[in-house]
């Protein structure tokens, strides 16, 4: 693993509330500015279109919305440990393709081999028991389903001042590649990338902000 980076303890659903709960939003966010993010690094409509797709720790559901209006899945689900982030944006919805739960990643809410695609974006460092999860992610992907998704760059100097210096969930720590391992121990065939969406053809480990992760289940 990461020598120290990652919490002792395991996943603590207390420390993650402490944290969203003094800001949890009073309005959908906004979410198209966010399509860069996608389409420097994956072609969406070959991934999405016709498909359903689990977000998990979809947050205030951006990319889920995001992905339900620009990429034509057949149905995309949003799956958030805390409710009151989705609230604002389940009650602006009108995407009949579009539908919330409450759930955590340690135990999703969905049957066996539901899933064509799991999302993940920014979720991954925040979930300490890594192996744990992505055993749920493999459960619920059908045959050759991908898991897709991207974190924080743990190598580049900005990411890593504000994990020292700045305020941040308990369970939060600098997920690595080395981490990512745990997908290729699970069955998965595991590719991962660095990208910035700035810089589209920029790939450098250290001047890229985020670490891209495409996992098919084997």
């Amino acid at each position: 693993m990461n020598d120290g980076m990652k919490p002792i303890t395991a996943f603590s659903p207390e420390s993650e509330k402490a944290y969203y709960s003094q800001n949890w939003p009073q309005e959908a966010l906004p979410y198209l500015h966010l399509e860069p993010y996608l389409r420097c690094w994956v072609d969406g409509e070959a991934v999405f279109k016709g498909k359903t797709v689990l977000d998990i720790g979809a947050g205030e559901c951006t990319y889920t919305r995001l992905i339900a209006e620009r990429f034509s899945p057949t149905r995309v689900i949003a799956c958030e440990l805390f409710r009151e982030r989705m609230l604002p944006a389940a009650r602006e919805n009108c995407d009949s393709c579009l539908s919330f739960v409450a759930g955590d990643c340690f135990r999703l809410p969905v049957h066996n081999e539901s899933c064509d695609v799991v999302w993940g974006s920014l979720v991954l460092h925040q979930l300490p028991d890594l192996e744990d999860v992505v055993t749920e992610i493999r459960r619920v992907l059908k045959p050759q389903g991908l898991y897709l998704g991207f974190e924080p760059n743990p190598f580049n100097l900005g990411i890593m001042y504000r994990y020292l210096f700045r305020r941040h969930s308990k369970n939060q720590y600098l997920l690595t590649p080395a981490d990512l391992g745990v997908f290729r121990v699970a069955g998965f065939d595991l590719e991962t990338t660095f990208f910035y969406a700035r810089f589209p053809s920029q790939r450098s480990r250290f001047l890229t902000t985020c670490l891209g992760i495409h996992a098919r289940k084997a």
